[in-house]
């Protein structure tokens, strides 16, 4: 062939090419802002993101008048001083990832703290009674533990950021119940492939190891799958899983990290119980007035879980011509605290509904002389 019959194949390969670098750039032209990667953290960064943590949790101890709030948000100011005074000079601009192992332990536990502390912040308000007190108080043990962390000189220390259920909702207490609970642990650092999988151990606050121990059902670098026995065996209280990954290191094979913690809380079994009062407005007797007439007070049965429903029937005989009833309540809580609602007057002839705080719904039904109460599903997005 001659060289004047080359020039064509070779001019359409030349603009095949040209064709596919043209198409290439196009698609990184119009590609979406949302893919561009997120900025590197910097120590910077991390105090900041405890300052407004602190600030925003400072606000809702105040408005709660919660003595552990107050104390768990004086710890994170704690940690962002400790912080700046170990990232003197251009440290503290620099990515965490590259800066002292030492000082970015601290920094990436100060993240730790800021992000389980923005978690709480961000479900915590429909926590009421003892779920508010249980987020509280794995809230507050988990940035202590965080907080009094020992240094350490090695690379790529672990550090628990969240405790999730599988399906990633934030976890912080558990109700007790009978079925095996499954959650995740994320964060940095948690394994190496080229290791055995982390050690895991569960004790109670006070460091004694439970009876039966949680099993590892999936592992990565950032996120561990557990699984533990039922919660009804485990009395109300601070848990705390302790984490000790392997890392693999040039000629030493694989060597032990220094360990990383996460608390969760058993919370204590559901008790809520309803006090009623049942009056009705009787029709006048011939010559007189109308006339209330008290037809019950009591205590509804305890609910004790969520989703349930209890009833009581009220022996209505006191009034024979009804003409409306009214409905009083009182929702008590097993921590003491307590709501009420009422008095709610409606027709005889028609049903009173009414909600209780707490996610209750109650219910007189004049047809059957019955007063219902049932338990909606949880309303505390943090307690399962």
């Amino acid at each position: 062939m001659s060289k004047a019959g080359l020039v064509p194949a070779r001019a359409q390969r030349g603009s095949a090419v040209l064709r596919w670098w043209m198409a290439l750039a196009g698609c990184v032209l119009t590609a979406p802002a949302g893919a561009q990667l997120a900025p590197r953290i910097t120590g910077e960064s991390v105090i900041a993101q405890l300052d407004a943590a602190q600030r925003d949790l400072a606000v809702k101890a105040q408005a709660s008048a919660d003595p552990q709030l107050v104390a768990t948000s004086d710890q994170l100011a704690r940690m962002a001083g400790d912080l700046r005074a170990t990232l003197s000079g251009s440290d503290a601009t620099k990515p965490v990832d590259i800066i002292d192992a030492r000082a970015q332990a601290k920094a990436r536990r100060a993240q730790a703290a800021a992000q389980r502390t923005r978690a709480y912040l961000d479900i915590s308000g429909g926590c009421l009674g003892g779920d508010a007190r249980a987020l509280a108080d794995a809230l507050a043990a988990t940035v202590k533990r965080l907080a009094e962390a020992a240094d350490s000189s090695k690379d790529a220390q672990p550090v628990i950021d969240a405790v999730e259920t599988l399906d990633h909702q934030p976890l912080f207490a558990l109700h007790p119940g009978d079925k095996p609970l499954a959650f995740a642990l994320i964060g940095t650092s948690l394994s190496d492939a080229q290791c055995a999988d982390p050690q895991i151990t569960a004790t109670d606050g006070q460091g004694a190891p439970l009876a039966v121990q949680p099993v590892i059902t999936g592992v990565s670098a950032a996120r561990i799958e557990l699984k533990l026995p039922p919660s009804q065996m485990l009395d109300p209280g601070s848990y705390v899983l302790h984490v000790v990954p392997k890392r693999k290191a040039f000629l030493l094979g694989c060597v032990t990290q220094p360990e990383a913690v996460a608390v969760v809380q058993v919370a204590k079994p559901l008790r809520l119980s309803v006090d009623y009062t049942l009056t009705a407005m009787c029709g006048a007797d011939r010559g007189g007035a109308e006339k209330s007439v008290p037809l019950g007070a009591g205590t509804l049965p305890d609910i004790s879980a969520y989703g349930s429903t209890v009833s009581q029937q009220i022996d209505t005989t006191a009034c024979g011509d009804p003409l409306s009833y009214a409905v009083s309540a009182t929702v008590r809580r097993a921590d003491g605290s307590s709501a009420s609602i009422g008095p709610i007057v409606q027709s005889a002839n028609a049903s009173i509904t009414a909600g209780l705080p707490g996610g209750l719904s109650l219910n007189w039904n004049p047809s059957i002389h019955t007063m219902f109460v049932r338990s909606g599903a949880n309303t505390c997005k943090g307690v399962h």
